[in-house]
Parts: C-alpha cells; structure tokens; sequence
C-alpha cells in the first residue's frame, strides 16, 4: 500500500510483501491511490478520464503518450506500463518505487507525478507534461553547449538532486535521456524507474547505464551511496561540454576497465573551471567527490550559470509558494499553463488522437 500525501514519514516506507500470484497484487499494490490531481481530481481515475494523443517515447515495459485530462482539458504526459511485461515480483517491486518516490517529490526541476491509476492490462502513470523533450535530442543538435548553458544545466541539477538526497532518494540513472527540457528551457530530471530510498544500510544493487556508472558499482560488493549521482552529474557535465563521453569504448570490459581506473583525459579547450569542476566530481573515492551544496562555490558556476545562487532561491520559493495552492496548475502564472501554450497544446494534440 501506498502512503498517504499527508503521511510525513511517505518517503521511508518500508515495502510491503510481494506474493506469486501477479494479478492479485497489482490490484493491491496498485487500488486506492493516494495522489489526487491538484486536489481538485476525483480520488479514482480510469482511462475513459483522459483523451490520449500522440506517442513521445517508447521503452522495454510501455509507452509515454501526450494526453489530456478531459474535465479540466489540463495537458499531461501519460505513461502507460503493460502488466505482462512486468512479469516478475522484482519488477512490479520496481515500479511500485518509481510512483512511492515520484509522486512525493515536488521540485521545479524534477518532472511531476500527479497521480496513477490501473486497469486489467495496464498501469498509468500521470505525468507533468515537458515540452520540449529530452536533453539528448539538444546535445545532438548542437554537438555540445557553451559554458553558460552547461553551468546553468549543472546548478539546476545540482540543485534537484541535494533535494532527492535531502529526503534520502537517489536517482541512479542520471544521463541525459532522463533529463528533459522544460519550456523556459529549465531541466527537470525525469524516470525514476531505478530511484530508491537511502536507508542508513546502502545498496548492493546495480542498476543504471554504463557509460554514467561510478566505479564502486564495479566492485564485488557493490556497495554505494547518493555519491553515485554526483559522478553521473559529473559525466554528464563532460558530455554536454565536449559532446562525447569520458569513458567510452567498444565493450563492456574496455568501458568498465577505464571508469575503474577513473583517468580523463580533457580537451585542451574546455574551461579550466570547467575542468576544476568535473574533475572534483569525478573522484574515483566517493568520498572524495564534491558535495552538491559546495557547487555553488566553484568559479565556473558563478561566472557562467545564468542564474545567481539568490535568484534560483527565489524562484525555487515562488514556485513552492504557487505549487502549494489548490490551483488547477502547478504555476497559474507558468508559460506552461498559459491561454496561448495550452491552446498549441490543443491543437497538437488534436491533430494526432490515437484511441488505445
């Protein structure tokens, strides 16, 4: 079962115990959800309360859709996982965390889960709805950002992640497929399929993508912490300078061998601070890795990022002050939830209405 919003001890339940038959404990793992949409949403939804458009992703359990609340016409991002592809107790254990976790996190750079809700073949997840998609698709574009870009990229995901970590959530797959762009081209850190809670025991469990990996996941114990994060913010950090990966290769071995070792190698042209930066983030010791609060301080943050550290704080307290009301949107005064954006959204939603 999952914790109520009003139960403040959400983000440290323990798990609850998983039986064989599948269907059975979908239905009680799945019945009475505790997120409601705004407040304002009826405590159980069914798929005959959204209008579903076009597909935006497709990955190995499901798909994401660009949808619509019908009563409200307010535009979201549907998630929908087949329940035969989660065919063990592991994975439905898995998913479970994503909306445990997700749906209590409310940070303008994490992506919104407003609420889910379940049928016979499918679990739905409702999403906040990030329009201008996944930061991989810009490092494509471009080849690789500027200074200014990275800098500010890097102090609003630093940001996002110190709040996970502050409410003992790491991520585990930072890389830029799970960073959207938002709108006012803001970053929000999306699918926490592979999150977990950070009791005091750490994990032994590997999850995540290779080439973002920290090297004590290599280890026979595999043993790690929320400092995981922070070598893949520094990876990512790398990337979006350079437009290639620090660690790369044509197999596994050759690719886990160089991240062990933790050498970089870096381009003559990228940025001291820049460099500075990374490299400290980058310690093959995670105990040696900066913290994200100490990345405010670093030269290169505060020359380049576009915003100042007052600024970010201020805005982050607008936000929260908004986001707390009863208000159909998450920011009534948002471009997101403008007359003019959600009227686009309409009509490119209307353009393409596909009936599952």
């Amino acid at each position: 079962m999952l914790p109520s919003d009003n139960d403040p001890s959400h983000l440290h339940c323990s798990s609850p115990t998983y039986v064989h038959d599948t269907e059975n404990h979908v239905s009680r793992t799945f019945a009475n959800s505790s997120a409601d949409f705004h407040k304002k949403r009826k405590s159980k939804w069914t798929i005959d309360d959204i209008d579903i458009g076009r597909k935006l992703g497709e990955g190995r359990f499901g798909s994401v859709h660009l949808a619509r609340e019908k009563a409200s016409r307010f535009v979201i991002a549907l998630k929908i996982l087949l329940k035969p592809r989660l065919v063990t107790k592991e994975l439905m254990k898995q998913v479970q965390r994503e909306i445990e976790i997700q749906s209590h996190l409310k940070h303008p750079n994490i992506v919104r889960m407003y609420s889910y809700f379940y049928d016979k073949k499918r679990i739905y997840l409702v999403l906040e709805y990030v329009p201008r998609g996944e930061l991989s698709k810009e490092i494509n574009r471009f080849g690789h950002f500027g200074d200014s870009r990275a800098a500010t990229y890097v102090y609003q995901l630093s940001k996002a992640l110190s709040y996970c970590h502050q409410n003992d959530v790491i991520h585990r797959d930072i890389k830029p497929e799970n960073i959207l762009l938002g709108a006012r081209g803001e970053v929000k850190i999306a699918d926490f399929g592979s999150a977990v809670h950070l009791p005091a025991s750490r994990r032994m469990t590997t999850f995540g993508t290779l080439n973002y990996l920290a090297p004590e996941l290599f280890h026979l114990e595999c043993v790690h912490d929320h400092r995981v994060d922070i070598w893949s913010l520094g990876i990512l950090t790398f990337e979006m300078l350079t437009g290639h990966l620090p660690f790369d290769g044509e197999t596994f071995q050759e690719i886990s061998e160089k991240i062990r070792n933790a050498d970089v190698s870096y381009p003559d042209t990228l940025n001291l601070g820049a460099t500075k930066l990374i490299t400290s983030m980058l310690k093959k010791l995670s105990s040696q890795r900066v913290s994200l609060n100490e990345i405010d301080n670093y030269d290169w943050i505060k020359m380049h990022a576009e915003f100042s550290v007052n600024q970010c704080r201020a805005a982050l307290q607008d936000w929260e002050n908004v986001n707390n009301q009863n208000s159909t949107c998450p920011s009534s005064s948002s471009y997101e939830c403008s007359s003019t954006f959600i009227s686009v959204m309409e009509n490119e939603i209307s353009r393409k209405w596909v009936k599952d």
